[in-house]
């Protein structure tokens, strides 16, 4: 029997399981609702006169850019004092995804309501929305996930409307590649994730949770250090664990984050899908696919507890998704 007190490792896991697919879908779907929006009523030239590419040697342009950009930020990292250029970094995107996403909410609303502003107006409303949400960012540190949240939405749509389905899926198994090998390879994945969730930056999203552990599980050089923290007040002990600590229990964080790119890029390959078939049904098919992915890399992280790269799952659920409106539908969606 277990005391009424304790807050077991499982059900902290399972919580963050769920807020992390919350977050996730939440993007999907919020991206997918804008772009309905905003190709409602039109053709498939005018939807996609002004995309990048539709072929895969645009999305292997794109992925040399994403490599030589990280290569750059870790020179950075590794010579100079980066938190001053990675905090700017952050910023501009914040801005920039803010405005776009602000911008074509704005759009939906007045073309629900039949009313067409000068376009100006739009952009200087969505441009002041988008430094107010910045300012507040910066002075509550508490929004970081709101705007990895808005963030992730502006990065899929933007890169949604700029290439075709058929770049946009061969964008993602090129990036799926890289995931691997930056977390379980050159690991700079992980450095940069570090970074992020030590100056609070929106470029993840993050559950933070406590568990209560017996100190039996512990080693003596552990409990000293655990001690020590409680001391320096470095470790806090939330009341919903506090019952578990004093009958022969620490408290220990719990943390699972996600990236921001695990979450736009396949948003993005569900609105490309969208752009060119107009197919609410076959952008939902692939949203639901990304999260089946999602969920298959909780559990191996359940299982293994270590970083993993998130987007080579999610691909396969993507894969098994468009596999599933062929079979369901009869025909193939490309």
């Amino acid at each position: 029997m277990r005391s009424s007190g304790r807050l077991s490792l499982k059900l902290i896991e399972y919580r963050q399981m769920i807020q992390i697919l919350a977050i996730f879908m939440l993007v999907q779907f919020a991206g997918i609702l804008l772009a309905t929006q905003l190709f409602n009523n039109q053709t498939y030239s005018s939807a996609t006169a002004n995309q990048l590419s539709n072929t895969p040697i645009s999305a292997l342009f794109f992925v040399f850019y994403i490599i030589v950009l990280t290569a750059l930020i870790l020179v950075i990292f590794r010579y100079f004092k980066a938190d001053k250029i990675i905090v700017l970094w952050e910023r501009a995107i914040i801005l920039i995804t803010c405005f776009f996403v602000f911008y074509l909410i704005m759009s939906s609303i007045s073309s629900g309501i039949g009313y067409t502003p000068p376009q100006y107006l739009f952009s200087g409303i969505a441009a002041v929305l988008a430094f107010l949400f910045l300012y507040e960012k910066v002075r509550k540190p508490g929004l970081k996930n709101s705007a990895a949240i808005i963030s992730s939405i502006g990065v899929g749509l933007i890169l949604g409307l700029g290439f075709g389905p058929v770049a946009a899926l061969f964008l993602i198994m090129i990036l799926a590649v890289y995931d691997f090998i930056a977390v379980f390879i050159t690991k700079h994945m992980i450095t940069l994730a570090n970074v992020a969730m030590q100056n609070n930056l929106a470029l993840m999203v993050d559950v933070n949770e406590y568990a209560a552990v017996p100190k039996s599980s512990m080693s003596k050089e552990q409990l000293s250090a655990y001690d020590k923290a409680v001391r320096e007040n470095q470790i806090k002990i939330p009341k919903e664990v506090s019952g578990a600590v004093a009958k022969g229990n620490i408290t220990i964080p719990a943390s699972v984050g996600l990236g921001t790119g695990d979450l736009a890029v396949p948003l993005m390959v569900a609105i490309s899908s969208y752009k060119l078939y107009l197919n609410f049904t076959l952008s939902i098919f692939i949203a639901i696919g990304g999260t089946f992915g999602l969920i298959l890399t909780m559990f191996i992280l359940r299982r293994y507890k270590r970083a993993l790269p998130a987007i080579p799952p999610i691909l396969f659920g993507i894969l098994c998704s468009l596999l599933a409106y062929f079979l369901v539908f009869a025909k193939p969606p490309f």
